[in-house]
């Protein structure tokens, strides 16, 4: 197993249940995900004296994320710290892209923290990430909808 260091800390090794050096490491996986199989690196806790793996609920957490990842890079989909440039690009909440795009109100949360987009909903996101002009007309034809401040900070892009 391939295995690489990237912190360490004292604390109680929740493997062994002793105060120890217990160590961060990073670690190639594979896994398949909606019948693919990928490779990407695994967060792990390391415990030396047990020579065992175990992780923590954040880990989890993030490997989810790192394995959703890896599948959407090797479909050519937008992962999810490219979803969140996307709002940042504008200054855009995730609820109101939402809006903007007629999607259901937590669609981009989700995408941004667990689900993987479909191809429909990742075009429409690649298209208003490199047009201006239209995420702006998107903009007009939600001004309704969207809370007036916001909508004014919006027109500043």
């Amino acid at each position: 197993m391939n295995m690489k260091t990237i912190k360490s800390k004292t604390c109680l090794c929740m493997c062994c249940m002793e105060e120890h050096e217990v160590k961060t490491v990073l670690v190639d996986e594979k896994a398949t995900f909606k019948g693919k199989t990928v490779e990407y690196d695994a967060l792990y806790l390391y415990c030396d004296r047990a020579e065992e793996l175990y992780m923590n609920e954040q880990q989890m957490q993030e490997n989810d994320m790192r394995l959703k990842d890896a599948y959407r890079e090797s479909e050519g989909l937008l992962t999810s710290a490219e979803i969140v440039a996307i709002r940042k690009q504008y200054g855009i909440t995730q609820k109101d892209l939402c809006i903007l795009l007629g999607w259901g109100s937590k669609t981009i949360t989700r995408y941004e923290s667990h689900q993987v987009q479909d191809r429909a909903h990742d075009t429409i996101l690649k298209k208003i990430s490199h047009d201006p002009e239209w995420f702006l007309s998107l903009l007009k034809d939600a001004k309704a909808d969207v809370i007036s401040f916001e909508y004014a900070a919006y027109l500043q892009i």
